[in-house]
């Protein structure tokens, strides 16, 4: 795809069990249990949620934001889900990933934003961008990748 196409986003229904949410695309620490009970009590009284947002295309998707959504989808024994289906890979839906909640949803944990840029500067690719620019990806402070970088060992680029 062009970098100057617009991205293809298609709204549809797919079912739970066609979405990978286990392959490293979650970006929070941890998943709050009393938040997805909540959205499944909310479900239950008629609430509807944003779709979902996934990356694949045919048969794989990879789960890349909702995850606290999909875990009440679940826990109510819903088969389906409303979601933003992106043509991308796994790794499309890693970079989507860190980025998530960090405007809107459940408030981000010091945790949840650590594993996010730790996520980008354990790969290969990512951990060659400035601080700056991870940082954007991530939402966050430039300041907070510095300190990973220092204090994990990671390839230092301190400077964007």
């Amino acid at each position: 795809m062009s970098p100057c196409a617009p991205e293809a986003v298609v709204t549809s229904v797919l079912e739970i069990k066609q979405i990978c949410f286990d392959g490293g695309t979650q970006p929070r620490a941890e998943l709050r249990q009393a938040l997805v009970e909540e959205y499944a009590a909310a479900m239950r009284d008629g609430a509807q949620f944003p779709p979902i947002v996934v990356f694949g295309g045919g048969s794989d998707y990879w789960a890349a934001d909702g995850f606290h959504r999909a875990g009440a989808c679940k826990l109510e024994g819903l088969s389906g889900i409303r979601a933003e289906v992106r043509q991308g890979t796994r790794r499309d839906a890693v970079l989507y990933s860190v980025g998530a909640n960090g405007s809107h949803g459940w408030r981000r944990t010091s945790a949840d934003k650590r594993r996010a840029v730790q996520t980008l500067l354990a790969d290969a690719e990512w951990s060659q961008w400035s601080s700056r620019e991870i940082a954007a990806r991530c939402v966050v402070s430039h300041r907070i990748v510095d300190d990973l970088r220092r204090t994990a060992g990671y390839r230092s680029q301190l400077r964007a």
